[in-house]
Order: C-alpha cells, then sequence, then structure tokens
C-alpha cells in the first residue's frame, strides 16, 4: 500500500525561518496558523495526507524509507505524542516498507482525523527498541459534498476537488 508521506528530512535544512514565517502569513499578512500547531524542532519529520487506509481500516501509515537510517532496523513499540497525550503502537522496520500501525487507530480516532487532513510526525527518539514521534494534525476541512465523491483510497487514487 503506498503512502501519499512526502519526507522531509531535517527540518533546519528545508527552510529559513525566514521562509517559514512567510508561509504562515496570510495574504494581510497576518498569522494564518491552525491552534495548536507548534514550531519544527529540527529533527527528521515527514508529512501525510491522510488517505482512507489512514483513518479506516486497515489504520495505519507507510513511514517512508528517508527516515530508515534514523529509525529500528526491527520492529518496536512507538509512541506518537499529541496535544499532551501520547498513544502506544508498532513501528515495523527493517522491511522494504516500514509502518506505523496496531494502534495507530486509536490516534486517528481520538484525534479525529478525516480524509485530506494532514499529520506531520516529526521523529523525537530511537534506538533499537524504541520510537517516538510528535504529531502535528493539520486540518483540511473537504466539504462532506466532496468527501463523499474524493476517493482517497491510495496515493494512486487522490481527492480530487474541481
Amino acid at each position: 500500500m503506498a503512502s501519499d508521506a512526502a519526507p522531509k528530512g531535517k527540518s533546519a535544512a528545508a527552510s529559513s525561518s525566514a521562509e517559514r514565517s512567510a508561509a504562515a502569513a496570510g495574504p494581510d499578512g497576518g498569522d494564518q496558523l491552525q491552534p495548536g500547531i507548534l514550531p519544527l524542532l529540527g529533527k527528521p519529520y515527514f508529512a501525510c495526507v491522510m488517505c482512507k487506509p489512514h483513518v479506516r481500516p486497515p489504520f495505519q501509515v507507510v513511514v517512508p524509507r528517508s527516515l530508515a537510517p534514523f529509525l529500528p532496523a526491527a520492529t518496536a513499540p512507538a509512541t506518537v505524542a499529541w496535544r499532551g497525550r501520547s498513544w502506544g503502537m508498532r513501528f515495523t522496520g527493517g522491511r522494504q516498507v516500514q509502518r506505523l500501525e496496531a494502534g495507530w487507530r486509536g490516534f486517528a480516532l481520538d484525534a479525529g482525523l478525516r480524509l485530506g487532513d494532514a499529520c506531520v510526525l516529526e521523529l523525537l527518539d530511537a534506538g533499537p527498541d524504541r520510537v517516538a514521534f510528535r504529531a502535528q494534525v493539520l486540518r483540511a476541512d473537504i466539504p462532506a459534498a466532496i468527501r463523499g465523491r474524493a476517493g482517497g483510497d491510495t496515493s494512486a487514487s487522490p481527492i480530487l476537488i474541481d
């Protein structure tokens, strides 16, 4: 199963603080950040736009291979922290497709993730027997009339908005 994840490497190298500030500002120069969004910490991260496998069975997220050097080469317990809470899950590493699963469901449901929302997962800690991510959820607010016919089953059938 493909993921809509886009590897970002180290966030500090991705853009300058001036670029990040300009991206956060609206057309009138005002701050348009969603409430509860925190700045990245300069650690490896990836972003994925929620499609059906992320928010419905099988409830899993593919972790890009570009993060493999930072992650365990075997299955390990993982946690995802968001808004002061954390969810335990399983990271399956050392395979052609690495995933967060067996617990992602709880996070997805508790966070109210929907098709089209984006999730930024920043690696906080990793060792041979553990993985910890910090999540940022960016709401898409796709209208219900479009969501019903949007697609989003896989990255091969993206959500199309006319």
